[in-house]
């Protein structure tokens, strides 16, 4: 018999994703596994952690063939952690919100003798300053009101696997923009995008001015910047903010 984590029944419960009993037992399984497993994480090694027997096959067809829609359960955790946060808005008084979305990417590293899984690549890994067997994704993080929630996340697949795959091809740049589009903000929210050099570009300051949203991030000193439309090297308006002496 395994003793779930009380919070873990009840944050799955509280998303109503409308599964079935079996369906909402594997998920249960998986949350727990995934939790209180150590080291190298696969199927069955989540299934040995929760010290229960469950059939094998029956949890990969959980994952591969069970008809629920992964957009859905994702759109149902989004509007839970929302409400969290509106509700701790209305005790605080909070009458104009300050959001802080924060968008980066990440790398979720694999043994290299990982070979069958969907969308494995290799990817740069600034923790580790090479590229690694892993997946991409770029990630939004939400920070509002004394909450902090990893918010949504889109995966990012290298141009030739999209052509293999017969995919879009998206850069992370366009999965940025898509992230920023995606987020409602309440009428009076003051949402500041969180930004790296590397997704500061005109194509997402502009889908952030679109929005309503504010932009802070890092620029690279070999771009222009067009303050007032009036083109200027960022390398120069370096020096003159920071003069030497």
């Amino acid at each position: 018999m395994v003793t779930f984590y009380t919070a873990i029944v009840k944050f799955l419960l509280a998303l109503r994703l409308e599964l079935s009993g079996p369906q909402f037992n594997h998920l249960l399984h998986l949350v727990h596994g995934i939790i209180v497993c150590e080291g190298r994480k696969n199927i069955s090694q989540l299934r040995r952690s929760t010290g229960e027997y469950r059939d094998l096959s029956c949890m990969t067809k959980f994952l591969k063939n069970s008809p629920w829609n992964a957009n859905r359960l994702q759109r149902r955790h989004m509007k839970f952690l929302m409400e969290k946060i509106q509700r701790e808005r209305t005790r605080q008084g909070d009458r104009r919100a300050i959001t802080f979305f924060i968008v980066d990417d990440t790398s979720c590293k694999k043994d290299t003798s990982t070979k069958h899984i969907e969308g494995l690549d290799f990817h740069y890994s600034h923790n580790e300053g090479k590229s690694v067997w892993s997946h991409c994704v770029v990630t939004a993080h939400l920070v509002s009101s004394g909450c902090s929630f990893a918010w949504d996340f889109r995966p990012y697949f290298r141009e030739e696997y999209c052509a293999t795959h017969k995919l879009t091809f998206k850069s992370k740049n366009d999965l940025a923009v898509e992230l920023v589009q995606a987020y409602e903000s309440d009428q009076n929210e003051l949402v500041y995008v969180l930004i790296d050099s590397w997704y500061t570009s005109q194509k997402l300051v502009d889908a952030c001015n679109a929005k309503g949203f504010h932009v802070i991030g890092a620029v690279k000193t070999n771009r222009t910047i067009c303050p007032a439309w009036h083109p200027h090297p960022a390398q120069r308006i370096c020096r003159e903010a920071h003069p030497k002496g």
